[in-house]
């Protein structure tokens, strides 16, 4: 089920004030039990203990994964700010965890609203589903004629995994079927190396160009000059470090367009613009961004992308 860009922003949103249900503006383990307890009280029948435990059990997962993905600061809150970051940056989608979370999420879903137990979920038992996850009934992509892509007058697993996209802060739900597995993407890597230490990562993309080829590359300064010009990879230029080019990496950083930092610095040597250098990691490290400072890092890096 297919996102456009305008659309994006406003679901992500709707999905966080969904799950934030006394409305602070920031996600707790509180909300997302509270969450569970919603849709254990308006899916199942009241003395219904198994698909109610289920529902709790996945949902205090769920937010186990959401917190390791999205609470950059480990404040071990969410704001929404964090989430939609989290999100831009394809945190979730990109996590095995958390791919298997929202499996896990989405059975019990399926079994609370398949009320019947017949294994297919009817329209009366689908149309449950707006009041219990708070979302909107006005959504065209979430109603019951759109989900039951096959026209057989009801919902199965599958088709219901389709509008998982609208459910949970998936950018792509295509992986859910197909056991789990999910399509290669481009990935933003960023390509930065003091000048001692360029010819290594010259050396290195080299190596690794069939690897960084399908993917989004940026490179400050000359760096990215020399590997456009020598290995023939088409990197997006950005200023130099000492000029502002760690701060345009940050800033891309921050937007949720890098997955990766390659950073061939030289630990012997002084440089006037540390400061920089000291920011830019720590804003990595904040956003949970792959770093890479060596060769030896950036081959099982770029394995894992």
């Amino acid at each position: 089920m297919s996102v456009t860009a305008e659309d994006w922003l406003p679901r992500i949103a709707a999905l966080f004030r969904a799950y934030d249900l006394d409305g602070d503006g920031q996600l707790g383990r509180e909300d997302l039990i509270a969450y569970a307890g919603r849709l254990a009280e308006q899916l199942t029948e009241p003395g219904d203990t198994r698909r109610r435990a289920a529902l709790y059990d996945v949902y205090a997962e769920l937010w186990t994964q959401l917190q390791a993905a999205a609470d950059t600061d480990r404040g071990g809150r969410i704001s929404e700010q964090e989430f939609v970051a989290a999100a831009a940056r394809d945190a979730f989608d990109g996590d095995a965890s958390f791919r298997a979370s929202t499996l896990r999420a989405l059975d019990a879903l399926a079994d609370a609203l398949d009320r019947d137990g017949d294994g297919r979920i009817d329209r009366e038992e689908y149309e449950r589903i707006f009041g219990a996850t708070g979302l909107s009934g006005t959504t065209d992509a979430l109603a019951f004629d759109s989900v039951d892509a096959d026209g057989d007058g009801s919902v199965s697993r599958e088709e219901l995994r389709a509008a998982a996209v609208y459910l949970f802060p998936l950018a792509d739900p295509s992986w859910l079927s197909g056991g789990g597995a999910r399509p290669d993407r481009p990935r933003g890597i960023a390509l930065v190396a003091h000048d001692s230490r360029k010819a290594d990562l010259l050396a290195w993309t080299e190596r690794r160009a069939a690897d960084l080829k399908p993917h989004r590359l940026y490179g400050t300064g000359t760096t990215g000059t020399l590997i456009n010009r020598l290995i023939g990879l088409d990197v997006t230029p950005l200023r130099s470090g000492p000029l502002g080019g760690d701060q345009q990496i940050g800033a891309l950083v921050t937007q949720g367009e890098i997955d990766m930092l390659v950073f061939f610095f030289d630990p012997l040597a002084s440089h006037p613009h540390g400061d920089d250098v000291r920011a830019l990691i720590r804003l990595v490290a904040l956003a949970d961004v792959r770093l890479a400072l060596n060769a030896a890092s950036a081959d099982a890096m770029i394995e894992s992308l």
